[in-house]
């Protein structure tokens, strides 16, 4: 691969927004949109330790996203696949992994330089926080930034060593260790973690393994570094495959035959280092971040593959990324009132080597494709703030995005021509908004912007009756506006309310798919409309209660699907939990959650729809500290009424198994012991 000189490519970590200025008139605080309670944005931002979050397995990235407003997170019971995610429609077409969202752990981005991302290599068990950036401002970080997921780690605050144990059905056992350091301004943390289980279906059972460690300093300027080393091993994914709606109506845990026939599985190596670097005092302050890392794939898909044509239906992937990023904020006066400029720049690759197979039975055989494909990102962009007046405050910010691909043939035969080629993308983002100080307790925020996704280098691999990259396909491009009002007293509580409004152009959709090759165009527009409740209200000292409630309404407004809705989107998506606690702390809690999702379509054609839902959860834990040990466990029982659900979808899928079975009702449970030095 191809490395460029990290040393020389500052600046660029992330975007950063504006906060509630300070009380004291004349100053401005710069936040990364990491978020922040009081951020006058459509934001939200969870603490993992004290969210009022039911206690889980933390296997499943859909446990920590649930009832985040704007996100639709549907778990698919399936390791082989990634939760599938989406924020105000975006990322809905993703056949697998996440797409149209920016994703990150510490400033550094899980997201590739076309627009893909996943969240399956991440140890959940280390994340502390969750910022969820929704709206015009999320355009700021480019490529295939509809909105902004963040997750983010803590330091080390004391030395101890811990371990968790945690058990399920379908013989799901979870083991994990951590230990971390903590001595003056340095820290670090190493941890591991083990998952087997059979699968809720037939052929689903997994194994699974991360490990990581990070290293923590600040030195005596201020400047913050972190050092991370993240890596996760999936030596057997086996993957049950969809089902159609007859087969799920008649028996939600039917083995699909494909999946034994093809011995559909998947393996995963994922290896990353990063280093990120902050010094935020001062007027002037700045952060930068670096990181590498590869990632393997092999996956047995459910058919053959082996038309000469067809990319095969064993998948052989090796990819190698690496990127930086910085910014520099620099506040100053303007017109007598303060202000604050940034300037950051970013820049980022991947190189895939990507070949295919034909799937006889469970078994690689002949080559159907081999390429080497290379995509490129850079991007710079600025953001000025600016407090014009006590209750006032505006901002702007503009990026540009420069996104090359390049793809070289390695499979010419006879029946099968040369598909190389390179596409550019020279692409502009932008949003302005204003915030008003009401009063004390309420802040009024609009803002509107617009943003971009490219094709992804899967999408652009082919095209119709022609040979090389498919150069026509372009960008979907999106304008979005939104208000809103935000609450917060004294007394804990909030309620932010948003209503917002997308519009799509150039929505990127399959074209055809004929003997195993798939073709896509720019046909469609959608009109996506929304509003969004959320609220966190302590009921009294022992009772608190969080709301959150969307109603989306994603159509198409143009081509041959005009007026059909949005295929894996709900239009209604609510969830609700209420927290107990006897004793006024962490001894004992006893948490209940609901949520409701309307029924799903699962193709553009609006022929089949998931039916809607509404399940709830119930769990007890407990956190006892004793002298040097902490001692917690908990105990959960989800889909309390053994509610029959469609967890996900499998979006446009061509053979019409689209129906991801969710589990019926289930138990699980955890014990954690820490030791503290």
């Amino acid at each position: 691969m191809r490395f460029y000189n990290l040393a020389i490519l500052l600046p660029g970590l992330f975007v950063s927004v504006p906060n509630v200025w300070a009380e004291s008139a004349g100053t401005l605080e710069t936040l990364v949109v990491t978020g922040s309670p009081a951020m006058p944005l459509a934001s939200s931002t969870v603490e993992l330790a004290t969210r009022d979050q039911l206690p889980g397995l933390r296997i499943d990235s859909a446990e920590i996203l649930q009832g985040l407003p704007g996100v639709q997170a549907d778990s698919r019971s399936n390791y082989a696949q990634d939760t599938r995610v989406t924020l105000r429609g975006f990322g809905a077409r993703s056949a697998f992994g996440v797409r149209g969202i920016d994703l990150s752990v510490d400033g550094v981005p899980l997201s590739t330089p076309d627009g893909q991302g996943q969240l399956s290599s991440v140890l959940l068990d280390e994340i502390t926080s969750v910022g969820v950036l929704r709206g015009p401002v999320a355009g700021l970080y480019g490529n295939g930034a509809g909105g902004v997921i963040a997750l983010q780690t803590s330091a080390p605050d004391q030395t101890r060593l811990g371990t968790r144990l945690s058990v399920g059905e379908d013989n799901l056992t979870r083991q994990s260790v951590t230990g971390q350091w903590r001595d003056g301004n340095r820290g670090a943390r190493i941890q591991a973690a083990n998952l087997e289980t059979d699968g809720d279906r037939p052929h689903a059972s997994a194994e699974r393994r991360h490990a990581g460690a990070q290293v923590y300093y600040t030195s005596d300027s201020g400047i913050d570094a972190v050092l991370r080393l993240d890596t996760s091993r999936d030596p057997s994914l086996q993957d049950p495959l969809g089902l159609t709606e007859a087969q799920w109506r008649e028996d939600p845990h039917e083995l699909n035959p494909m999946a034994e026939l093809f011995n559909t599985r998947k393996e995963i190596t994922h290896r990353q280092v990063s280093l990120t670097l902050r010094q935020q005092r001062g007027e002037g302050r700045w952060q930068t971040a670096f990181w590498q890392g590869s990632r393997d794939v092999v996956q047995y898909l459910g058919f053959a593959g082996d038309a000469i044509t067809s990319a095969g239906g064993v998948v052989d992937l090796q990819r190698d990324f690496a990127g930086a990023n910085g910014n520099y904020n620099r506040d100053f006066q303007f017109l007598a009132q303060p202000a604050t400029f940034t300037l950051g720049a970013e820049v980022s690759q991947m190189e895939d080597r990507r070949r295919g197979y034909i799937n006889q039975f469970g078994v690689a055989g002949d080559l159907r494709r081999d390429e080497l494909g290379e995509a490129v990102s850079r991007d710079i962009y600025s953001l000025l703030q600016w407090q014009p007046a006590t209750r006032w405050q505006v901002f702007g910010g503009v990026r540009h995005s420069d996104v090359d691909f390049d793809v070289d043939d390695y499979f010419i035969v006879t029946g099968n021509p040369d598909d190389s080629g390179e596409k550019k993308f020279a692409e502009w983002s932008s949003a302005f908004g204003v915030n008003f100080l009401l009063d004390e307790h309420w802040t009024f925020f609009a803002s509107a912007g617009r943003g971009f996704e490219t094709p992804t280098l899967t999408e652009t691999a082919y095209r119709n009756e022609a040979t090389g990259l498919n150069t026509a396909l372009d960008a979907a491009d999106n304008r979005q506006q939104e208000v809103g009002l935000k609450y917060r007293a004294v007394e804990g509580v909030s309620v932010d309310v948003t209503v917002f409004n997308i519009d799509s152009k150039n929505e990127i959709v399959v074209d055809q798919s004929l003997n195993g090759r798939t073709t896509y165009r720019n046909a469609a527009e959608t009109e996506r409309r929304g509003v969004e409740l959320a609220s966190d209200i302590p009921l009294a000292d022992s009772w608190s209660l969080r709301v959150s409630m969307n109603y989306l309404d994603a159509e198409y407004s143009g081509g041959d699907v005009d007026g059909n809705n949005l295929p894996g989107v709900a239009k209604e998506n609510h969830y609700t939990q209420l927290r107990w606690q006897p004793l006024l702390d962490e001894r004992l809690t006893l948490s209940l959650a609901a949520r409701h999702r309307a029924r799903v379509a699962a193709s553009d054609d609006n022929q089949t729809f998931a039916p809607s839902s509404t399940t709830a959860d119930i769990a007890l834990s407990s956190q006892i500290p004793w002298e040097n040990w902490d001692m917690g466990a908990w105990i959960k029982l989800a889909n309390l009424t053994d509610e029959k659900y469609v967890g996900s979808v499998i979006v446009n899928q061509n053979n019409g198994r689209a129906f991801e079975p969710a589990p019926g009702r289930n138990f699980s449970a955890g014990i954690d012991v820490a030791y503290k030095f």
